[in-house]
This record gives structure tokens, C-alpha cells and sequence, in this order.
């Protein structure tokens, strides 16, 4: 049965894995676009909710690459405190060091989902915007 369980939590591990990747690359990209849209388009042609509209998704795709570059760094922290936990004999182990990593990284990703999704409904804005003034 622990096998079982072990192959379900490390299943979790790797699907989280890249849900964190694909959020870093959408956000990375998104940037991207961005700067070819703000080379292409005159400023003085942009409405200003195009370009608020703008600048909260940039603002908000650039946090979400920050939050998860972050939360990248804090699981890295938490499995060397795990592993020098372990080398240590059972009853001097303190987890606490982990407890405190992972609280903070439950906290960046959730974080991240709701500047990902800040980002991708301003993105919207601006692209309604975009095809109703043509």
C-alpha cells in the first residue's frame, strides 16, 4: 500500500511540477507579445484602456514570473532542509525549517494563480478593446 501512495504523491509532485512551468512560460511569453505589441503600435494610437489594460497584465505576468521563480528557490531551500533533516539521527530531527518552506511556497503559488489570472483577463481587456475600435 505505501508504494502505492508513494507513486500517487510523487504522480502530485510531477503534475505540480509542471503546472509551475507552463505558468512561468505563459508568463514569460506574455511579455514577449507585449513588446511587440507596445514596437508595433504608436502610442498615441493607443486608447487608455488599451494601454492600462497593458500595463496591469505586463505588471501582472512580470509578479507571476517573480512569484514563481521565488517559489522555485523556496522548494529548493525545503528539500536541502529535508535532506540534512534526514542525515541527521530520528531523534535530534527538528522540521520545523520544512513546516515554514512549505507554508510559503503554498502561499507563492497560490499567489501566482491569481496574478496569471490578473494578467490573462487584462490581456483580454485589451484585446476586446483592440477589435471593437476597428
Amino acid at each position: 500500500m505505501s508504494s502505492e501512495i508513494d507513486t500517487y504523491h510523487q504522480l502530485a509532485k510531477d503534475a505540480g511540477n509542471r503546472l509551475r512551468s507552463y505558468i512561468l512560460s505563459v508568463s514569460s511569453g506574455a511579455c514577449g507579445v507585449f513588446f511587440f505589441t507596445l514596437t508595433t503600435t504608436p502610442s498615441h494610437r493607443l486608447h487608455p484602456i488599451e494601454s492600462w489594460s497593458l500595463i496591469i497584465s505586463l505588471l501582472a505576468f512580470l509578479v507571476t514570473v517573480g512569484l514563481c521563480l521565488w517559489e522555485l528557490r523556496i522548494d529548493a531551500k525545503r528539500f536541502f532542509a529535508l535532506a540534512k533533516e534526514l542525515e541527521k539521527p530520528e531523534d535530534d530531527r527538528n522540521w520545523d525549517t520544512n513546516e515554514k518552506y512549505k507554508k510559503l511556497r503554498y502561499r507563492l503559488i497560490h499567489i501566482s494563480y491569481f496574478t496569471l489570472g490578473l494578467g490573462i483577463f487584462f490581456t483580454g481587456v485589451y484585446l476586446l478593446v483592440q477589435i471593437i475600435s476597428t
